[in-house]
């Protein structure tokens, strides 16, 4: 596959809204309701497998039921990138269906860092690569991410789970606002000082967490060298820009 002609997914510009990212830029992985608002450009009774939308997915899923990868994109029209798919279990679901691909092959042909960032950078900000859970059969999928603590937004409803938006920073964050230890943040972020306002950070391994959900435009910086409340608290996190 000549990656180079690839274009990367537009992360959103400097106001995504609260998961960064505008969905799949396909028609597998589209968000959807229902099974009709999936490969709406094509018959769906020419797909290779009948269609669906996928409900275990957040903002469900739209894919369709296959044998083997060379039942995804095997129809004109069905496929709008070049972005790789596969036919896989998913979980206990009992069927295989067609799923983005973040296998290590795929990763390893494009120029993204590691597979959740070839997620974010070709498909969309808040998708994530994660195992389908086909056993034997188990592949690498890119599909959405539950958003957090992190994540871009312009006003609190935009924030998952009662999280408040913090507007001091750059393209908003969503967090908890006033923590005083990191036991207030849950298990995915740490309680630190930026400005004057004690908030919860999101907890990293590398920059590509500090993207998600926010998209690279609002991407903040994965560090140590914040002020946390807690002497005691190690490790990184996303500090946002102001």
């Amino acid at each position: 596959m000549l990656w180079i002609s690839l274009a990367c997914h537009d992360d959103g510009g400097d106001d995504p809204g609260a998961d960064g990212s505008e969905g799949s830029p396909d028609q597998a992985g589209a968000a959807c309701d229902q099974v009709e608002d999936c490969y709406p450009e094509i018959d769906p009774t020419t797909l290779q497998g009948a269609p669906l939308c996928l409900d275990r997915a957040r903002d469900g899923y739209c894919t369709h039921e296959c044998t083997d990868d060379a039942d995804c994109c095997a129809v004109d029209g069905e496929c709008i990138t070049d972005l790789p798919q596969v036919c896989s279990p998913f979980e206990s679901s009992g069927m295989r269906m067609c799923f983005l691909s973040c296998e290590p092959d795929d990763v390893a042909a494009s120029d993204a860092a590691d597979d959740q960032a070839f997620c974010q950078q070709y498909v969309a900000a808040d998708f994530i690569c994660r195992s389908s859970g086909g056993g034997s059969q188990n592949r690498k999928v890119c599909v959405p991410g539950d958003c957090g603590v992190g994540a871009a937004c312009s006003a609190d409803g935009d924030c998952a789970n009662g999280l408040t938006c913090f507007t001091d920073a750059h393209g908003g964050y969503c967090t908890t606002v006033g923590c005083s230890a990191d036991a207030d943040c849950g298990g995915d972020a740490s309680c630190a000082t930026v400005g004057d306002t004690a908030v919860c950070l999101r907890a990293c391994a590398s920059d590509a967490d500090c993207s998600f959900c926010r998209g690279n435009d609002l991407a903040g910086s994965c560090t140590a060298d914040v002020a946390f409340v807690e002497a005691a608290t190690m490790g990184t996190v996303c500090a946002p820009h102001g």
